[in-house]
């Protein structure tokens, strides 16, 4: 097929409702709306049969008529959302952005991600899991521990109170996130900087971007929802300028994508610790923030990718791999 006579279906929380509709006002992460838009704006333009709707319930439609969806909904009000999208979609034989549902649950499970990451020889801290309702025992390591969600990502339910310096305080942590229906992963905590590690698909011939440092001014380094959302401060990120850190978190995550194909984009997150040096695997992203704010973006704008072009990548490597598309269209980095 060409370009042109792709029927995209987008899927995002603030996608637009029409091709000219305003942003929307008083909302509290303005930033994602932007990024909703914007992607809008740029599959429009390359493929003009896309069309834009912000509910997911479409997906239950008989009758979609439609050759490919790209989803931004990483999560719905509802448990094991993460996987609607493409469940759905692979019901209805339609391609699409992103994973399979195999994939995409194994991300959002961080016990099952760590797994991973220890059959691929990547280094992780150590962990156990309490799920709602389990007895709560004292993990097989010493504090300090670091408390969240086993489940979801955008770091939900996670503020400094996660870094526990006792057990006590993590079985406080611990159950605070029960009451709201949280099942827990509890770490031993690293001390030390959060770092990510952006990867393209790139029409099969992967390309693991410039890693980023992230450092956040609050107790622990620890990083919210609401500063990756843009609302609340105290975030910066910046190029990993250490070389040899840099060869080690790339080869940490060539050992694990190649495990979780396919899969259009992902970011791999480490935290290095601060007196070794040694990065320590804790997550992957299936469907990571792609605005032009993003780690993704940052990464991508040092190799003089522009954003249009990053966004146009990703599209077109996600086509041709599914058999819409039989050429790159010069879209290949």
């Amino acid at each position: 097929m060409e370009p042109k006579d792709i029927r995209i279906l987008y899927l995002a929380h603030y996608a637009p409702a029409t091709p000219d509709a305003p942003l929307p006002t008083g909302v509290r992460d303005l930033v994602y709306a932007e990024y909703h838009f914007k992607v809008f704006q740029i599959l429009k333009k390359v493929f003009p049969l896309t069309v834009s709707c912000c509910d997911p319930g479409i997906m239950l439609h008989s009758d979609l008529s439609v050759d490919y969806i790209f989803s931004l909904y990483n999560r719905m009000p509802f448990r094991n959302s993460e996987v609607f999208v493409s469940s759905v979609a692979e019901y209805h034989n339609i391609p699409y952005l992103g994973a399979r549902p195999n994939i995409r649950a194994l991300a959002e499970d961080k016990h099952l991600a760590k797994m991973m990451a220890k059959y691929a020889g990547v280094e992780t801290p150590a962990w156990q899991i309490y799920n709602v309702g389990a007895e709560l025992k004292e993990p097989p390591f010493e504090p300090p521990y670091f408390c969240k969600p086993r489940f979801g990502a955008a770091s939900l339910g996670i503020d400094e109170s996660s870094a526990c310096v006792s057990w006590s305080a993590a079985k406080n942590k611990i159950k605070e996130l029960h009451a709201l229906g949280m099942d827990v992963i509890v770490e031993c905590q690293i001390k030390g900087v959060y770092h990510t590690s952006p990867v393209l698909s790139n029409f099969g011939n992967f390309m693991y971007l410039p890693c980023i440092a992230q450092h956040s001014m609050l107790d622990s380094g620890i990083v919210t929802y609401e500063q990756k959302r843009k609302i609340a401060p105290g975030l910066t990120r910046e190029i990993v300028g250490d070389k040899s850190l840099q060869l080690q978190l790339q080869s940490a995550s060539k050992k694990m994508y190649p495990l979780v194909q396919p899969l259009d984009y992902t970011r791999f997150d480490y935290i290095v610790e601060e007196s070794t040096g040694i990065p320590y695997f804790l997550e992957f992203n299936v469907c990571c923030n792609l605005g032009e704010h993003s780690t993704v973006s940052q990464a991508a704008k040092h190799l003089n990718i522009g954003y249009e072009e990053l966004i146009e990548n990703i599209t077109f490597s996600s086509l041709y791999r599914s058999g819409l598309l039989d050429d790159t269209f010069g879209k290949q980095f």
